[in-house]
Parts: C-alpha cells; structure tokens; sequence
C-alpha cells in the first residue's frame, strides 16, 4: 500500500481519496475505520437557550424537523441547528441515514427497529426517545442494521 499526503491550502476540509485495483476486505476495513475516525472527531454546531457548542457526532441520536425547526436529539437533551435536514443528510457520515422526509437517525444509536401495522417504531439505547420510520426508508434502514459478516 503506498500512502500519498498532498498540502492543498484551497481546501476548507481534509479530503481522502482511496484508489483501489478492486474492493476487498482490507479495502472495506480500511474504509470502515476511517469513517470512524472521523465520526469520533466530528462535531456539529447546535444551541439551547442562548448558547451555541459544537456537539460531538457520537451523542447524536437522531435529527429532526418540525416547520421550519431542525432539532437535534441526544439520549438527554435536544437542542436547534440552523443547518437545514437535506444539507445534514449530504455532510453526515454513512452511520446518519435518512429514516423519513423529516428525520435522519444515528444507526449506531438504535436500539430496535419494530415493524407493526401502524408503524415502524425505531428505538433508542438508554433513553425513552423513540422516532418512527416511513416504509419508504424502512428496507434501507433494516438492512443498515443487519449485522456485518465477518
């Protein structure tokens, strides 16, 4: 494997571009823990009552939009983002995923996933927050849940 570091001081992010002669595990492994990487690391600007932080992407459990609202939610707290929902789903990292028109969920949050006749209940990890799916994203969201083969 040969390892390339280009300085480019246009760039308002590190960008990282794998080139591969074909998909593989080691490939998928290292595509895995460098999303991680960033995802521990990552933050997004959010405020509550008057103060504005940068909240670590891990407490996220889910986000949501409410007119013209986008609401932030971890196991505890829930706090208002400026950043619309369709320009989070394009800069989240691959563990954010689309559940319905007004909501994306941290997979990694998600405790159960219930389907019943009137709904899709998505449960949450030690909290009583709970978020239904639509059945347009309902398949995606069960298969992103589906634990990885080793």
């Amino acid at each position: 494997m040969q390892i390339h570091v280009e300085i480019d001081p246009t760039l308002t992010a590190p960008e990282i571009n794998v080139r591969a002669p074909a998909a593989d595990d080691q490939l998928t492994a290292l595509i895995q823990a460098l999303e991680e990487l960033t995802t521990s690391t990552a933050t997004l600007a959010v405020s509550q009552q008057g103060r504005t932080l940068q909240l670590p992407l891990t407490d996220i459990i889910f986000i949501e939009a409410s007119g013209h609202d986008v609401r932030v939610h971890t196991r505890t707290e829930a706090f208002k983002t400026t950043t619309r929902l369709y320009e989070l789903a394009e800069q989240l990292p691959a563990t954010f995923l689309r559940v319905s028109k007004s909501a994306i969920v941290n997979t990694d949050a998600v405790y159960a996933l219930t389907k019943s006749l009137t709904g899709n209940l998505i449960e949450f990890q030690h909290t009583h927050k709970q978020l239904y799916a639509s059945r347009r994203y309902y398949q995606q969201l069960k298969t992103a849940l589906m634990p990885k083969e080793s």
